[in-house]
């Protein structure tokens, strides 16, 4: 996965002091289009002072791949940790992904490469009208094995897992949720805290911040999501890097 080659179109408000954006997420993180700006990473690149933003994030993800596309990335390229900062927007709890041959992917025009042949295919939640490149027959086999509980395990093993992949090999990061399950949405994602340990619960809840309003509900707000009244608009991402991303950035310690 090459460097964005979306031209910068805004200037630098504050220079964060990292040369090196590395993003992973769902639609809520996607920069839709191949010629400017439409989401939170590319303008954070702009506002912020970076020389270069790399997305990873697929419409329709889920966590197993917004974890994995992003060690596999680190893993496969060397950054020097003091001028990158690494920003993943968790997705939804009930959302499958898998690593698969590319020959059994279907039409969805959006896919990951691990390699030539290997890549990731995704679910797109369990809301019947979501979209992906997973097999609709595979999708369907698995929700008969999961459960709210087994799905609170597999995700906070996603999360975990990232978050001390990149804190032993001391890259600043953050992770934010792609939206507040408190309000409701157009999804059938929901709290996994509820279904884990107390210990566990606490654990998640100092991972992920929360300190960072939530693009979604910020958004909710302010009537600013797109007109499928569920993304948050070109717009929504812009006031939100604009007004609560950047300004977090510039005055917190990672």
């Amino acid at each position: 996965m090459k460097p964005s080659e979306v031209p910068k179109q805004f200037d630098t408000i504050i220079n964060l002091g990292y040369k090196n954006l590395i993003v992973s997420g769902c639609s809520f993180t996607y920069n839709k289009h191949n010629s400017f700006p439409s989401s939170w990473p590319h303008y954070l690149r702009d506002f912020g002072g970076f020389d270069q933003v790399t997305d990873l994030a697929l419409p329709g993800a889920g966590n197993y791949h917004i974890a994995t596309s992003m060690q596999w990335h680190l893993e496969n390229n060397h950054f020097d940790v003091n001028d990158t900062l690494v920003v993943v927007m968790w997705s939804g709890n009930d959302r499958d992904d898998e690593i698969i041959s590319h020959e059994h992917l279907n039409d969805y025009p959006y896919k990951f490469n691990y390699d030539s042949t290997v890549v990731s295919a995704i679910s797109g939640g369990s809301a019947a009208r979501s979209k992906g490149n997973l097999s609709k027959d595979f999708w369907n086999t698995m929700q008969d094995y999961k459960t709210h509980k087994s799905r609170a395990v597999e995700n906070y093993l996603y999360i975990s897992g990232l978050y001390h992949y990149l804190r032993s090999n001391q890259y600043k990061f953050l992770f934010l949720n792609y939206l507040d399950v408190s309000i409701p949405s157009r999804t059938v994602n929901f709290d996994i805290g509820e279904h884990l340990p107390k210990n566990l619960k606490s654990k998640l809840n100092s991972m992920v911040n929360t300190k960072v309003e939530n693009i979604y509900k910020w958004c909710v707000k302010r009537d600013m999501l797109y007109k499928d009244n569920f993304h948050p608009s070109s717009d929504g991402h812009l006031h939100w890097t604009r007004e609560i991303l950047l300004p977090f950035l510039s005055n917190c310690k990672l």
